[in-house]
């Protein structure tokens, strides 16, 4: 049967959510769309209300509501918190429930003009994170942002049997490459996020892809990264995918383990873990 798929927009209400939680240490989240077209299995917002509420009752990924306006709603926020004294200490992670360079943003560009906006008023932080080519669009924008901005890149691994098996929506492992060889060509900074870790072809020859192309680099794993110690994860359909394939226990941490104690060994404190990782831009935060 063809997929059904929703692309219906939404005035945005607002622009910036208070956050917290696994992302403590930004201040707030930004999400141009509601929904992404990538539907990766693993993904947490599946498990939230935002998803189950959804009417008219669509699989994760097969909706996408973009929210226009948002980049108005922005510009008055950031005039708010620069009016206050605060804006040098705002971080912002965009994005923490959509990635905001699926492909629907080659027509609305709602993520271009929420960094336009950001041009008028830089925050403290501001961390993109995509696993999409169509970055390269903004990079000139990223750049302009300067240390402001960093670029969160995520490559779960370097094999594209593993991305096609648990991602099949999602950008090849080529194409996510040379996006990060581009992006420190156009002098980016970039961190790259092994969100979560997939089985890999060796520590060695994934680690040393991941030092290449990034400044930092974050591990993390399905149990230290779901926000429920792995219980999120045990309701998707992840762990008979791990069966049926004959890869290692889902909920193990020790090929993660491994590839972080890898890189972290030769970038020292540019490596991070989980959480603490996420949270390490944020300590360059003054204040």
């Amino acid at each position: 049967m063809p997929t059904t798929f929703e692309e219906t927009a939404r005035p945005a209400s607002g622009a910036l959510t208070k956050t917290g939680g696994f992302l403590r240490g930004f201040t707030h989240t930004l999400q141009p769309y509601i929904g992404c077209r990538f539907g990766c299995e693993y993904c947490y917002v599946k498990g939230l209300s935002v998803h189950h509420f959804h009417q008219p009752k669509l699989d994760w990924g097969d909706y996408v509501h973009p929210r226009v306006g948002i980049a108005d709603k922005l510009r008055q926020e950031l005039k708010r918190l620069a009016a206050k004294g605060v804006l040098a200490t705002t971080a912002i992670f965009m994005s923490s429930a959509t990635d905001p360079y699926q492909g629907l943003e080659r027509r609305w560009r709602l993520t271009r003009a929420c960094l336009d906006v950001f041009l008028e008023y830089p925050p403290g932080l501001l961390v993109v994170q995509t696993r999409s080519p169509l970055v390269a669009d903004d990079f000139a924008r990223l750049h302009a942002l300067g240390a402001h901005c960093w670029l969160n890149f995520t490559l779960e691994t370097d094999r594209e049997d593993v991305r096609q098996a648990v991602t099949p929506r999602c950008p090849s492992i080529a194409q996510r490459l040379q996006t990060l060889i581009e992006a420190r060509a156009a002098g980016l900074n970039v961190q790259i996020t092994v969100s979560p870790c997939l089985p890999y072809s060796s520590v060695e020859s994934f680690g040393e892809l991941l030092i290449t192309h990034g400044q930092r680099v974050i591990v993390d794993s399905y149990t230290s990264g779901d926000g429920q110690a792995g219980r999120r994860t045990a309701a998707t359909a992840i762990p008979e995918l791990y069966n049926g394939l004959d890869w290692s226990d889902w909920r193990s941490e020790a090929q993660a383990h491994m590839l972080y104690d890898w890189v972290q060994a030769r970038i020292g404190e540019r490596a991070g873990w989980s959480q603490a990782g996420f949270a390490a831009l944020t300590n360059l935060l003054p204040g």
